[in-house]
């Protein structure tokens, strides 16, 4: 559902959360509390790009990525994945770029799966939908999560996506009670305009990293909550559906 253009989700069937519960996603939480040299940098890039520019590439960006994650999807659930390619052969460079680290992937668990976290001393949670629980060749659960850029990101770009895996890990981690040791950000490489692309650059962290993602996380939901819900604390929906 959306709440002043900001995505939350109502839990209806989640385990760890009651029946009703509106959390904020992932995403609306790490936008709403990005710091402002973020904001002003995109800002910055759209002046010096031009609307007209800076609209084609969002779009792009969206169609790639859910061009990316339909195949993926498709192919970890034994369906065919052609039609995809016959559909939009201009997205094909997108797939090839992330093949290599697919071959690391053991047996796919979960795929496209909605997840959520809550901390109920504090009364704050947030709610998402992560791209692949996985066990993988080399031993271990581990979360991965598929990106595509038009370029290989500098380190201080990648802050949003450690996030972002921290903050995975520690709801699927509460939610079906696993030990996560290991994630993966697989992000795919290919310019369109120059017609350049490259193998995917993969941002991996450990255990211990992602703990420290999910400290970072669950102090920017208390933020959020401070913000922008009645007294900081959380709230809930009818979810009843008639007969």
């Amino acid at each position: 559902m959306q709440i002043n253009k900001k995505r939350y989700y109502v839990s209806e069937d989640l385990p760890n959360i009651d029946k009703g519960i509106v959390l904020p996603s992932v995403t609306t939480v790490a936008s709403a509390t990005a710091p402002i040299g973020k904001t002003m940098a995109l800002i910055n890039w759209r002046k010096r790009v031009g609307d007209f520019e800076a609209n084609r590439r969002t779009r792009n960006a969206v169609e790639r990525g859910n061009w990316l994650h339909g195949v993926l999807e498709d192919q970890f659930n034994g369906e065919d994945i052609e039609t995809h390619f016959d559909a939009f052969p201009q997205y094909i460079p997108y797939y090839h770029s992330i093949e290599s680290f697919l071959e690391r992937i053991d047996e796919p668990l979960l795929v496209e799966s909605a997840i959520a976290w809550f901390c109920p001393s504090r009364e704050i949670g947030y709610a998402g939908t992560f791209d692949m629980l996985a066990t993988m060749k080399d031993g271990g659960y581990a979360l991965l999560d598929w990106k595509t850029s038009y370029k290989e990101k500098p380190d201080y770009q990648l802050a949003d996506y450690r996030m972002q895996l921290g903050a995975y890990t520690q709801a699927i981690e509460q939610m079906y009670n696993i030990e996560i040791e290991q994630a993966h950000c697989a992000i795919s490489i290919y310019d369109p305009d120059k017609g350049e692309g490259q193998e995917a650059q993969i941002m991996s962290l450990n255990g211990t990293e992602l703990i420290a993602q999910a400290g970072i996380m669950a102090q920017k939901t208390q933020q959020f909550f401070n913000d922008h819900y009645p007294g900081g604390q959380p709230f809930a929906i009818s979810v009843d559906r008639a007969a």
